[in-house]
């Protein structure tokens, strides 16, 4: 192997790490069309592959290499003369390419609204699919600002789908997404303030052998991680997150899925490089 130019999301030289032989394939989706505060997360995929080659392979904490497990990148998508509806659709047959080769596709964002189709796609083949949001935002507005497509609606659409979702960290909710839980019993949120207080009790029993994780950065305090595009106060840190979360891969017997948005600060670097490390666990 050339570790060279190896970077934590796959190494060009490794015989593990192609297009035909990786168990997990990155989607870098450099979405951008819902934004409504901060922009930026255009430039997500781009900025956390970039910092994947300056960090070491082996983890301390694993014992190991990571990668060796085979982890293959795309080429970054490009939506040049896209709209929205049509660069969520060129996501979500990115996402089922990835399954038709049986990998595992892991889309990294880009703004949030690229999990609608990315978790269509996998429902297709998973049928028992179910969903865990961790956000500091519900996103179960039906539209929001004049389109269905926003990133703040992306998991009213998974309800609307008929997959049981799990939401994780949430404290920004609005009368509308609150009025709506009401008829919603496949709906499970565990709340920030729950957490913040020792007292969440998180269902991991409700979810199934299959299931889709989608990440929103801003369930992290902005504190550590202030490189999203609506930071909200609170919110857990990323050590506590990450015990959570090997938990709950620990207990489930199939692969997950997942996605994420990031938007990068040009003059602070250090939130970039949390996450190579941090989402290759």
């Amino acid at each position: 192997m050339n570790t060279e130019h190896v970077t934590q999301f796959g190494a060009p030289d490794a015989p593990h790490c192609n297009q035909d032989t990786a168990r997990v394939t990155i989607i870098p989706a450099p979405l951008e069309y819902s934004v409504c505060y901060m922009e930026g997360t255009r430039h997500g995929p781009q900025a956390i592959l970039d910092a994947s080659s300056q960090m070491e392979l082996y983890d301390e904490e694993l014992g190991c290499c990571p990668i060796e497990i085979g982890v293959y990148t795309r080429p970054i998508l490009d939506y040049s003369g896209m709209d929205h509806a049509a660069a969520l659709k060129a996501t979500g047959e990115s996402v089922r390419h990835v399954l038709q080769r049986g990998q595992l596709p892991f889309t990294l964002g880009g703004e949030h609204s690229l999990s609608a189709p990315a978790i269509a796609a996998v429902r297709e083949y998973y049928p028992d699919l179910t969903v865990v949001h961790i956000d500091a935002h519900g996103d179960l507005r039906d539209t929001f600002e004049g389109t269905p497509l926003s990133h703040a609606s992306i998991e009213r659409r998974v309800v609307d789908m008929d997959i049981p979702l799990l939401e994780i960290g949430i404290r920004s909710f609005s009368p509308e997404e609150a009025e709506f839980m009401k008829s919603k019993p496949d709906v499970a949120i565990v709340w920030a303030y729950q957490m913040a207080r020792g007292k969440a009790t998180i269902p991991w029993e409700r979810l199934g052998k299959h299931t889709y994780i989608t990440f929103d950065l801003d369930a992290i305090d902005p504190g550590e991680m202030p490189a999203v595009g609506t930071p909200e106060p609170g919110g857990s840190h990323g050590t506590r997150r990450s015990t959570s979360c090997r938990k709950f891969f620990s207990a489930q017997l199939s692969w997950e899925w997942m996605s994420l948005s990031f938007a990068p600060w040009k003059a602070r670097h250090a939130p970039i490089f949390w996450l190579p490390d941090w989402f290759i666990k």
